[in-house]
């Protein structure tokens, strides 16, 4: 009897399994395919919404901002963002990600390269609502999106390989806006250029995007049937609402009632406002650690060193998480770190420059290699169009945090300038994402089986635990 369970388990785990070279297939075809599109889309956002941070060197004595004002102007956008997330979710549902991807990119990328025009602020402020509307739904379209298309076993790796464009765009989006500002071609101050220069390439992505992205699976001419049909019925198994021949039922609606949509919105927050702290307020901090003995250019270079080890601690956190199918450790834990890493960083940023600037890292990696280990958890919660409305409203209420956060960090800064308001900026920006990492563990508690615990999602896993237990 042992020999006939050892002979079972070894075929199980055999990794040439017919199924395994499915997935495996799948996968591979999907993050060469698909991802890239989107992850350029996503570095251009990124870089088009937090440009400001490096800007503001230049820009906020042209339009005398006050801190506060800068602050307000900076965090106006999610205020538009946040207006406009789950409706245009539902439009997406409705008009196919294709199209409405595009229509993001092409409106975001026009209105970055109008910002050149600013000149006063009521400009500024009107410029930055406008452009949080038009970037409204990129993130959490693509991660509905992506949930038609990547069982949840593999969707920790897939979206690592999505998110990454966040730190990369802030590794590069620093220097590169900093070189682009010292440019002064055909009269326009650096920072006016730099817009333009940044908003243009988004409509030639949205093209890219409008001719090769594919819909649904039997949309890509790139799979076979086979491939088509496990992707389908694989995501038909996991939904938390489907029905026992698989078919979902929910509405958009749904998505909007469930109180763990709520408590995910409040860790996604807590993420989000620490996230800002450094998109916005980095570039300045450091100028103040170093007495102003470095030019922008220095500064957006050294502003790019967080994020180098963020993300090669996103790939390594999302491929573990995917890899041992926990989710909420693979949270907590850089999370909880990374709060304590911004304690260090408001203990010796006056005092300790080399320490402080390594407290920094760490409470950027804390803050931003989480964010594809917490985009697994929202479809556990939510499926089909319920999903849709239900991603949106996370991202939606997340993002409050990110006008709460540049306005607050502008008042705490020009309350207590210099030393004082950084120390208090990192203070409070390891309290919120400390709150955040306590309420994941709470949440991972309501929440269902992972995806290791459902029939068919991964066969060698589910069949070898059952083997194990008969």
């Amino acid at each position: 009897m042992t020999m006939d369970k050892h002979r079972l388990n070894t075929a199980v785990q055999t990794p040439d399994s017919p199924t395994e070279n499915l997935e495996s297939a799948v996968s591979r075809k999907i993050a060469f395919r698909i991802v890239p599109m989107l992850f350029l889309g996503a570095l251009l956002s990124y870089v088009d919404r937090t440009n400001i941070g490096v800007a503001k060197l230049e820009m906020q004595a042209d339009l005398g901002l006050t801190e506060a004002a800068f602050g307000l102007g900076a965090g106006i956008f999610f205020i538009a963002y946040v207006l406009f997330e789950v409706p245009s979710n539902i439009a997406l549902h409705r008009v196919g990600a294709r199209i409405w991807i595009a229509r993001i990119m092409v409106t975001w990328g026009l209105i970055t390269a109008l910002m050149s025009l600013v000149d006063n602020l009521w400009m500024f402020y009107g410029m930055r609502f406008l452009l949080g509307a038009a970037e409204a739904g990129l993130l959490p379209g693509v991660v509905y999106y992506l949930t038609r298309w990547v069982p949840s076993a593999n969707r920790g790796r897939i979206l690592g390989l999505f998110f990454l464009a966040i730190p990369v765009a802030s590794a590069i989006g620093s220097p590169l806006t900093s070189t682009l500002m010292s440019f002064h071609p055909w009269g326009f101050t650096g920072w006016q250029f730099m817009f333009i220069a940044e908003g243009l390439p988004c409509l030639v992505l949205a093209a890219v995007i409008l001719k090769f992205l594919p819909n649904e699976p039997g949309d890509a001419r790139w799979l076979n049937t086979s491939e088509v049909q496990w992707i389908t019925d694989t995501i038909r198994r996991e939904s938390p609402d489907s029905t026992g021949d698989g078919t979902g039922r929910s509405s958009w609606t749904d998505g909007l009632k469930n109180y763990r949509v709520l408590m995910l919105s409040v860790v996604y927050f807590s993420m989000v406002v620490p996230i800002y702290l450094m998109g916005f307020f980095l570039p300045s901090i450091i100028k103040e650690m170093t007495g102003g003995t470095i030019g922008t250019i220095g500064i957006g270079y050294i502003a790019a060193v967080p994020y180098i080890f963020t993300g090669i601690a996103m790939v390594l956190i999302s491929r573990s998480s995917d890899r041992t199918q926990e989710r909420m450790w693979h949270f907590a834990v850089p999370t909880l770190i990374g709060a304590s890493g911004w304690v260090v960083a408001a203990a010796t940023v006056s005092s300790n420059p080399v320490v402080a600037a390594i407290a920094i890292c760490v409470g950027t990696v804390g803050a931003m290699a989480t964010i594809p280990t917490f985009w697994t958890t929202a479809p556990k919660v939510v499926s089909g169009a319920a999903a849709a409305s239900g991603i949106a409203l996370i991202s939606s209420i997340g993002n409050i945090g990110g006008f709460v956060s540049p306005y607050m960090f502008g008042i705490i800064r020009d309350a207590f300038p210099g030393d004082a308001g950084n120390r208090l900026s990192f203070l409070v920006g390891a309290i919120v994402l400390g709150i955040g990492g306590i309420l994941m563990i709470a949440i991972s508690k309501t929440l269902p089986p992972t995806a290791k615990d459902l029939p068919s999602t991964t066969p060698t896993n589910t069949k070898t635990a059952q083997l194990q237990h008969d």
